[in-house]
């Protein structure tokens, strides 16, 4: 295929046509059987293919088939053509969006800014000051194994140099990779160990993410004129620390994934440090190396041996190099020895000192090596992510109330005191001196000994590995000022707070962000109530100061939006950060929000520069930080080209809000209260017709768990974590991510839009056609719910509806959602002036278009191996049959990208 010169973010019929062909190609060398049924399949759809006539006739073709198909034990082959369909379209996307990027996307941000008035000066200067902050999330919504992981890797390139060269070794390539994929199994057979996320996140952070993350410093260096003092980039990481639900999280798995993570960056130090060896052989007799630079050589010779000490006197870069070498050896060994070990690093800062006296000792042609591995260093330092660690509030709150029940500080009713009084009891517990947790941990039960043993595996961890290693403290379902102060008292006794009378060492006196994450529209609301009580604590107020006057405060999108619905928990979200944003300035605290993000439009996906632009104002500060979850981590980052190019867009657009905000003035910058006025009323009916179905009708979980596979993704090993906290009944107990994805793959994805029809029918409809073409937020949420709303196919839908036993639910349940969808696809048209969906935005909607029919070969096949699932009579073919629903979700999940 001849790529077109003209570049498209999405995906073209020719694209579609390649990829038909290349799969046609590969199933006659592989299954010629299979390639029959799969021709079959594709000419049954191009006939009118995004029809309802098309769903029935091919669900009528389907039926007649899968008889056939079973016959021959082709059903599996038949789901894995049509998976590696959509995977080979997903590589294609991604190469189609890496090509819009370009090498001067920040000069060219600051060259707009120019144009629109502002001084370089004043650009610069908050530049500086910027830092995106992405936490690499073990959501269970990467369906892949890393078998195929690194397959799309090595495809990826393959496909470029098809479109550039026509390289038939390339195609060669691709099929033999292709080959591989089809005699391997598309799902795990092993549960999903947490060992095996890090390993999964490894790769693609030393495949792609480090060398994108410093070119990204390499651009920002460039523009500032001047090295570096940090890095714009940190990298984090829920994997080991995330155990809010999650047993498999112990204390062992995250110390050793700490560990496993320090050990994988310094190997990336040591690799740069050996080509660096072999690279600068320059001699004394041509550079002079400054005079800190011979100094440090001199008092550090006797650790070389005497091979490289021949070096000393000739080829002094070399010699320092093999120095950097061995205190790097010996980092690693420290990592596991009782005592200390001599002739290493003690922080990143040495590491980087020894760098410096380098590059200021060269040009800077001949440093530009030396400069990168600076960067990587300011990136990685001896952590490489940053952990979070999350709990939930019931687990914090047990814990204490037991503890203090032990202390005889109150009963062991603590957890259901008022919350006056457990502020009382805290309050006194933490004007007591500190106690020795070790002497108490074996006098609790299990999981409240697992708690404090937590505390005390971070506090060695940050003494031990180093102070970066973790930072936040995550309070899942944070309800009230207590939770947080639970928290405290812990931080307290485990050293990981001490006050400035206290600490003598030059360690930070808080070494832990004390964070609350705020899930429900409730929380939400009462978030600024909650920082107030804080900040008016005494103990809390020290702990502030302590921390520089800083506040971490995750923000949920996912919960909030399985709470009230996708318009009131986006309109809610929006609130609770203006509001918090306005409560720092009365505080004069500094509120860093953490953003709770995920692919799913119901999770807060979509542009993330039209979110950025589109938030309260002042709610930023210069720094963002944000989930980046399950599938969306490949899709974003496992190509380097399209690493770099979300990471330079996302400092762009970073420095670009920051910019607006700092200096902005004038109304665009405030926020319409005519705005606010008119959105209230629409985000409170959506909720309300949201909550009427998901919680006030009684039958509805037993559609859910019969309407959509949630009982065939509960089993399948994507994750290590369980789908739900509890093992309930009810809705508030499942978790966001597999409610989102159980929705998605029955093509319903009610999570992304239910409700907001309603909401919007309550309004003034020309006011929300204004309020659609002035208000940035407004607009930005109807398009992102637009893009979403163009992937629901209730043709699909409703085959799945057939699925419910008890009519009247069914009956009930499908009539809500078919009326609130054409309620709701009535205003998204008329606020997007819009005769058919989409229709301003023709390449997305045509994209979606094209991937319909053949989702739908993939969602047939699914319901009919359902049917056969349920009718099934012995053990064996029930697990054989569970092993092809769970091909289908993996295959579904491919096709519509952004589930969870």
């Amino acid at each position: 295929m001849q790529k077109s010169s003209k570049k498209s973010t999405l995906l073209s019929p020719q694209e579609f046509r390649f990829v038909s062909e290349i799969l046609t190609e590969m199933l006659e060398r592989t299954d010629k059987k299979v390639k029959s049924y799969f021709v079959m399949l594709q000419k049954c759809l191009e006939h009118n293919p995004s029809s309802q006539k098309s769903t029935l006739t091919l669900q009528q073709t389907l039926t007649d088939t899968l008889s056939l198909i079973a016959k021959e034990d082709k059903i599996l082959p038949i789901i894995k053509a049509f998976t590696l369909y959509h995977m080979l379209l997903n590589i294609i996307e991604e190469i189609n969006l890496s090509e819009t990027y370009t090498l001067n996307h920040l000069s060219k941000t600051i060259q707009g800014l120019l144009q629109e008035g502002y001084d370089k000066n004043d650009i610069i200067e908050v530049l500086k000051d910027l830092t995106f902050y992405p936490v690499f999330t073990a959501h269970p919504t990467e369906s892949r194994r890393r078998t195929f992981l690194e397959a799309h890797h090595q495809m990826s390139q393959d496909i470029k140099s098809i479109f550039a060269y026509q390289s038939k070794q390339a195609r060669e390539h691709l099929f033999y990779r292709l080959n591989l994929l089809w005699n391997t199994h598309l799902v795990r057979s092993e549960k999903m160990e947490i060992l095996f996320e890090l390993d999964n996140l490894l790769y693609i952070i030393e495949s792609s993410i480090l060398d994108a993350s410093t070119k990204v410093l390499g651009d920002v260096r460039e523009v500032l004129g001047q090295e570096l003092e940090a890095s714009p980039i940190v990298l984090g990481s829920w994997i080991g620390g995330d155990r809010d639900g999650n047993p498999f999280v112990s204390n062992e798995v995250m110390t050793k994934v700490m560990k496993t993570s320090q050990r994988a960056i310094v190997n990336v130090y040591l690799e740069s440090v050996n080509k660096l060896i072999r690279e600068l052989s320059m001699s004394i007799d041509f550079i002079q190396p400054s005079k800190r630079f011979l100094q440090s050589l001199e008092s550090e010779k006797h650790e070389l041996s005497s091979s490289e000490l021949r070096l000393f006197e000739r080829e002094p870069f070399r010699a320092k190099l093999y120095l950097i070498k061995k205190k790097l050896e010996n980092r690693l060994i420290l990592i596991n020895v009782p005592d200390s070990v001599n002739f290493t690093y003690k922080s990143i800062q040495e590491f980087l000192d020894d760098i410096d006296m380098m590059i200021e000792s060269l040009d800077s042609l001949s440093a530009s090596r030396l400069i990168e591995l600076r960067h990587l260093a300011l990136l990685g330092g001896f952590h490489l992510l940053r952990m979070d660690f999350r709990e939930h509030r019931d687990v914090i709150v047990k814990t204490i109330c037991e503890i203090f029940c032990l202390m005889g500080l109150c009963d062991s009713d603590f957890k259901d005191l008022n919350e006056h009084q457990k502020i009382e009891i805290l309050n006194r517990a933490l004007s007591h001196k500190r106690i020795n947790l070790h002497t108490i941990i074996d006098q609790l039960s299990p999981d409240s000994a697992r708690l404090v043993e937590a505390f005390l595996k971070i506090q060695w961890s940050k003494n031990r590995l180093c102070e970066e290693v973790l930072q936040s403290f995550i309070v899942s379902m944070s309800t009230q000022a207590s939770d947080l102060l639970c928290v405290l008292w812990l931080a307290k006794q485990s050293e990981l707070w001490k006050t400035s009378k206290e600490s003598k060492s030059k360690k930070p006196k808080a070494r832990i962000s004390i964070t609350p994450l705020f899930e429900t529209i409730d929380d939400l609301q009462k978030a600024p109530r909650i920082i107030r009580t804080l900040f008016d604590n005494p103990h809390y107020k020290q702990y502030l100061i302590d921390h520089q006057m800083q506040q971490e405060i995750m923000i949920g999108y996912s919960d909030s939006s399985k709470d009230g619905g996708i318009f009131a928990s986006n309109y809610n979200l929006y609130k609770a950060i203006e509001n918090l944003a306005k409560l720092q300035s009365q505080l004069k605290i500094r509120i860093n929000f953490f953003h709770g993000r995920g692919g799913s439009v119901s999770r807060g996906g979509g542009s993330l520069e039209a979110a950025l632009l589109s938030s309260a104002p002042q709610s930023i500060g210069g720094v963002l930080k944000t989930t980046e979850q399950g599938e969306m981590i490949s899709a974003k980052y496992l190509q380097q080209k399209s690493a770099t190019k979300n990471l330079s867009s996302t400092i762009s657009a970073l420095l670009k809000k920051e910019v607006y905000d700092r200096f902005c003035v004038g109304e665009s910058c405030h926020i319409d209260t005519h705005t606010i006025n008119l959105l209230e009323p629409v985000s409170a009916k959506s909720c309300e017709h949201y909550r009427e179905l998901v919680y006030g009708y009684n039958g509805f979980m037993e559609y859910f768990k019969n309407a959509t596979p949630i009982e065939f993704i509960q089993n399948l090993n994507l994750g290590s974590r369980p789908s739900k906290r509890k093992d309930t009944q009810k809705v508030e107990d499942l978790r966001a991510i597999p409610w989102v994805f159980a929705w998605t793959q029955n093509r319903a994805i009610i999570p992304a839009w239910y409700g907001l029809g309603s909401g919007l029918a309550s309004g003034d409809k020309s006011a929300l056609k204004a309020c659609y073409e002035e208000n940035l937020f407004f607009k930005t949420t109807i398009d992102n719910i637009s893009q979403a709303f163009m992937k629901v196919d209730l043709d699909i839908a409703k085959l799945y509806n057939e699925f419910v036993k008890n009519k009247n639910i069914q009956k009930n349940v499908w009539e809500s959602i078919y009326s609130q969808y054409q309620l709701t696809m009535e205003y998204l048209l008329f606020l997007r002036g819009e005769n058919v969906l989409l229709d301003r935005e023709s390449n997305i909607r045509e994209s979606i278009l094209l991937r319909r029919p053949y989702l739908s070969v993939l969602n047939l096949t699914q319901i009919e191996l359902i049917k056969k699932y349920h009718s099934c009579n012995y053990p064996k073919q029930r697990q054989r049959l569970m092993e092809q629903i769970h091909a289908t979700i993996v295959g579904i999940a491919q096709g519509i990208r952004n589930t969870g």
